[in-house]
């Protein structure tokens, strides 16, 4: 998916910015600040600007429910200082201009507990370290440009994230988790060493692409190679197959036809994110689901077995969100022939 640069009709907004246009009201316990710097004289580019998320690699990491992310050990904030909106957009920095995402948003404003110092520090490690524990990207970790904010910060968008925005002078850092089902970006900062926030949006995303294997390809790799992988996406870290499987699905069913005496093995793998137990346990009923999806669209379930071989046979790097989208998949094997799975490469 290509995300263009932000724009609310006119009404546009910017990120860290509570304190740089007008009258608008600061986050809670914010002093005044001086948000009349001079604007950057870096030229503009002609050229045209996007960001597209589908270079993010994929993350499959268990999540827990909306907003994902819990705060760090020893903050908190309160209701007053934090709110949810079922449908809103915001617009998040990615290093050279906003993007507006547009869905779930979540924003709060942190404290320290009671007796507690505020640590800038903590409070950035903490919230680095659990998004990216998630399979997030940092996409940006910069002040941005008041070039970039002067002629789109509007009085009724730092209201309605007041309890989401910081001091103008303060970075701001953007992160992504990119899933089969859903983006979450989250924008985080802290401000005057005495507080932070985060703005946390989750947002629906177009279903991943998959060339579909016909059933004459399917035969020969299985003659030849004993197995075949096949391209059928899941939810991130559930076993609800995405719409576009179905077709891969009757070619599968196709070939069962054709091939009257074949009896397959439908065998699933999952990267090491999560517990070893939560991988096998994934993978065993996302096999379970293709074989009931099989066995719907007409393949006879006594030739069909599934097997659900969670993390035990990686292909590539578990260490790299590259090698772990290798490892996340789903292969045909011909019952009664050995094989050994394929090498990276």
């Amino acid at each position: 998916m290509i995300h263009r640069p932000f724009s609310f009709l006119g009404l546009t907004a910017c990120l860290a910015l509570a304190a740089c246009g007008g009258d608008a009201p600061p986050p809670a316990d914010e002093p005044e600040t001086d948000a009349t710097a001079e604007a950057s004289t870096e030229p503009e580019s002609d050229e045209p600007k996007a960001f597209d998320i589908t270079t993010i690699p994929v993350s499959d990491a268990p999540l827990g429910e909306f907003p994902y992310f819990q705060l760090p050990e020893g903050y908190h904030t309160t209701e007053k200082l934090s709110s949810t909106i079922e449908v809103g957009q915001f617009p998040f920095w990615v290093g050279e201009f906003f993007i507006g995402v547009e869905g779930r948003i979540h924003q709060a404003n942190i404290r320290g507990n009671e007796g507690k110092a505020f640590s800038a520090l903590e409070v950035e490690q903490a919230i680095r370290n659990a998004i990216t524990s998630a399979g997030g990207v940092e996409i940006a970790n910069m002040v941005i440009p008041r070039s970039r904010t002067q002629d789109v910060l509007t009085r009724s968008f730092t209201q309605e994230f007041s309890n989401g925005l910081c001091w103008p002078k303060e970075p701001v850092r953007t992160y992504v988790v990119h899933r089969t089902d859903k983006d979450i970006w989250v924008h985080a900062c802290t401000y005057g060493g005495i507080g932070a926030a985060w703005v946390i949006a989750e947002t629906a995303t177009a279903e991943p692409e998959f060339e579909v294997v016909s059933s004459d390809t399917l035969r020969e790799r299985l003659r030849t190679e004993g197995r075949v992988a096949i391209p059928v996406g899941f939810a991130s870290a559930s076993a609800e197959l995405l719409p576009g499987a179905a077709a891969q699905i009757r070619e599968i069913v196709t070939l069962l036809e054709q091939e009257a005496e074949w009896l397959l093995d439908i065998n699933v793998h999952v990267d090491d994110s999560g517990s070893a137990q939560h991988s096998m346990a994934l993978s065993e009923a996302r096999a379970r689901a293709v074989a009931e999806a099989m066995a719907a669209a007409g393949a006879g379930t006594g030739r069909l077995k599934a097997r659900g071989l969670g993390r035990s046979e990686p292909i590539a790097d578990n260490g790299t969100p590259e090698g772990r989208a290798k490892n996340r998949r789903v292969e045909l094997v011909l019952q009664g022939q050995e094989s050994e799975p394929a090498a990276e490469g």
